[in-house]
């Protein structure tokens, strides 16, 4: 009997699924981890099984094994397969956990691919969808503010440090780093513009996810202010946290849209953590929990002279690397992924299955 993870929609190696999740649930419990093509970068823990195909495709086959499996328990991902799972939930009598990453309503009010008069209406169906699975499936949350999205309350697993998976803290560099997806609602040509404005002689390096369109626009920008732009795609997470250690200073520009208004980039905790400093949007939940961390200087979301002005004032001024590399380690104790507390509840979850 094994435990089933899936995501029809998720990168295999998305750090919160398979670095955080998965590694915590397999040192109790057998895990099969289903994804779309490619499979993880270290399969270590896990047993694996595509979901090839389009998206209708990947989903039906994920309904299958959700409906079909013999698992003590499983977990979604993506909003879109709360039916699918709320259909094992009644077929197998085990229990079914959504893991919400995204604040679904938030996130639809700013898609591109939306027709705006249908965002309304979208962010209607979804809070709608998530009213669904919080009376019929077992909810955790990624967030403290997706709470309001829900009537009842849920256990919030933060997407927080795992320090025994990060480099050690050692002596900064002299570049810029964004770690994380590339778009324009994270705000990465407004960073790509204010480095290139700020008149620090400094090459700038983009990790993450990012559409070919993009990334030439990315490079356009970089090229029109003589700013030296790699983009160098997704990385695993260890390598990725290995390159931003040797920065000088860390970027988290999200823009105000109410999906990141009650979030905290989980980058600008990995910034801190592998002792560089980050300028990061100015927005709620990111100043209540880190706004008094040495090394952070929040700047207003959007604006490409403030953040400018913060690039060309923290780069020069090496008293915020020294600041941000005392700091390390109390966010690395202060921040942890919560091992216990995952490993309890779905502890206490199949027990209670197993009771009937």
């Amino acid at each position: 009997m094994t435990i089933l993870v899936v995501s029809t929609v998720h990168h295999a190696d998305d750090t919160r699924i398979r670095e955080k999740l998965i590694r915590t649930l397999a040192q109790r419990w057998e895990v099969v981890y289903a994804t779309r093509p490619p499979g993880p970068t270290d399969p270590a823990g896990l047993s694996w099984r595509p979901l090839p195909g389009g998206r209708l495709r990947r989903n039906l086959e994920a309904a299958r094994m959700m409906a079909t499996g013999r698992h003590r328990a499983v977990v979604v991902h993506d909003p879109e397969l709360i039916p699918a799972g709320i259909l094992a939930r009644l077929v197998r009598r085990r229990p079914v956990v959504f893991d919400l990453h995204e604040n679904l309503p938030g996130q639809l009010a700013t898609k591109e691919w939306v027709w705006p008069p249908l965002r309304a209406p979208l962010g209607w169906l979804a809070r709608l969808l998530l009213r669904l699975a919080e009376r019929l499936l077992v909810v955790t949350l990624a967030e403290d503010g997706y709470r309001p999205l829900f009537r009842r309350d849920h256990p919030v697993f933060p997407n927080y440090l795992d320090p025994d998976r990060l480099p050690p803290v050692g002596t900064t560099g002299d570049g810029i780093v964004y770690v994380g997806d590339v778009t324009a609602e994270r705000g990465v040509p407004l960073a790509v513009e204010a480095a290139g404005t700020s008149g620090v002689d400094a090459a700038m390096t983009i990790v993450g996810r990012c559409s070919p369109e993009l990334e030439a626009r990315l490079q356009a920008l970089a090229a029109r202010y003589g700013l030296v732009l790699e983009v160098t795609g997704r990385l695993p997470h260890a390598r990725a946290m290995v390159l931003a250690s040797g920065a000088g200073l860390g970027l988290a520009p999200l823009l105000d849209t109410p999906n990141y208004r009650g979030s905290l980039p989980t980058k600008v905790l990995e910034y801190l953590a592998v002792g560089i400093p980050v300028v990061a949007s100015d927005l709620p939940e990111t100043r209540r929990v880190v706004g008094e961390r040495p090394g952070v200087e929040l700047v207003a979301p959007g604006e490409v002279e403030t953040w400018a002005e913060a690039i060309r004032q923290m780069y020069r001024d090496r008293s915020w690397q020294e600041r941000a590399r005392a700091g390390a380690e109390a966010v690395r104790r202060d921040f942890r992924w919560p091992i216990e507390d995952v490993l309890s509840f779905y502890q206490a979850l199949i027990d209670r299955a197993d009771r009937g």
